[in-house]
């Protein structure tokens, strides 16, 4: 019924594009601060694992506040937009690309350190250390910003409708359009991700085995407070790894498929129900970066309690800050 009223759809389209969009900006920045302030906190600010999830947080963030308010200026206000300056252009494709790619790196990082800590390897478990954690992130940091350097000269505008001056963000003409297809279709869902859904299976593996337990439990460089930590850490990258996997999946899957099916012809109604996708894919990929804090606060207790103490740290900290000012009032 909806298929057959193309006008139906672009409704429905309007409506996702803008409200779906403010809803994944408030949650995605409201939920960002509220990681920030848990894995700042003395029981997680010294742990490797959760200083990874820190940084994918600020980039998480960012993603959410440059990338969803950009997108709603595309589809609803254009014509606040620069879309005539190529500097725009190249910097607007660059930050949509790179912030993203950082995100998901510090949380692939953030795998492969859970599976080091796990290793039955006291050399390999050395390696989840702090001071090891700063420069694995001074790293990161610098080599998904280069990887994808090349969008600062390598995309350019292309007049879509000359006579309306209508124009598109597009990579140079040639083989780097099939370069950035594959790049966008291979590095994030299948290499970084794969990277990490190998990682995590190990963890759990090497979790459930007799000797490792066994080793943490008679290791004297383990408390049972870091035991703790580490096992609800374990269990939060598991679940933020599984769901990432499947909503970026949701959206190449439909990359894919539109790229099948270029050549084909296109009536209204089908042409019409691939914008729809299209649209709604795109919201649920910007879902994935703002769903970090609700997947932590349903899968850990330990991350709730820390977060709750925080809060209740802060309100009181201002009460008294209160009472500190009306007594400083009352005596002047």
């Amino acid at each position: 019924m909806i298929g057959n009223n193309p006008e139906i759809l672009y409704d429905i389209i309007n409506w996702i594009t803008f409200y779906a969009s403010f809803l994944t900006i408030i949650i995605g920045t409201l939920g960002g601060l509220c990681n920030l302030l848990t894995f700042t906190s003395k029981q997680l600010r010294y742990n490797p694992c959760a200083f990874y999830f820190l940084c994918s947080t600020v980039f998480d963030m960012m993603y959410v506040l440059f990338g969803g308010t950009v997108r709603i200026m595309q589809d609803h206000y254009t014509n606040r937009l620069p879309t005539e300056s190529n500097v725009f252009c190249k910097c607007r494709i660059y930050l949509v690309v790179a912030l993203p790619t950082l995100s998901t790196s510090f949380l692939m990082v953030a795998s492969i350190d859970r599976c080091l800590s796990t290793s039955n390897s006291s050399e390999w478990r050395q390696l989840s250390k702090m001071h090891i954690a700063w420069r694995v992130a001074i790293v990161t940091f610098l080599l998904a910003l280069l990887s994808t350097a090349h969008i600062l000269i390598l995309y350019e505008l292309h007049s879509k409708e000359t006579d309306h001056m209508i124009y598109q963000c597009l990579p140079r003409e040639g083989f780097y359009t099939k370069f950035m297809t594959l790049y966008s279709l291979s590095i994030s869902p299948f290499l970084i991700y794969g990277i990490m859904f190998s990682c995590t299976l190990i963890t759990l593996r090497r979790v459930r085995t007799l000797g490792y337990r066994m080793k943490m439990l008679c290791s004297k460089r383990n408390s049972r407070i870091s035991r703790v930590v580490d096992h609800h850490l374990i269990t939060i990258l598991v679940v933020q790894v599984g769901l990432g996997m499947l909503l970026t999946c949701f959206r190449c899957g439909f990359l894919i498929y539109y790229l099948w099916t270029s050549n084909q012809h296109r009536h209204s109604s089908r042409h019409a129900f691939e914008v729809f996708l299209d649209k709604l894919t795109l919201v649920v990929y910007y879902l994935n970066f703002a769903k970090s804090f609700p997947v932590n606060m349903l899968t850990s207790l330990l991350f709730r309690r820390v977060f709750c103490q925080r809060i209740h740290y802060l309100l009181t900290s201002s009460c008294r800050l209160k009472i500190s000012m009306l007594k400083l009032v009352s005596f002047a």
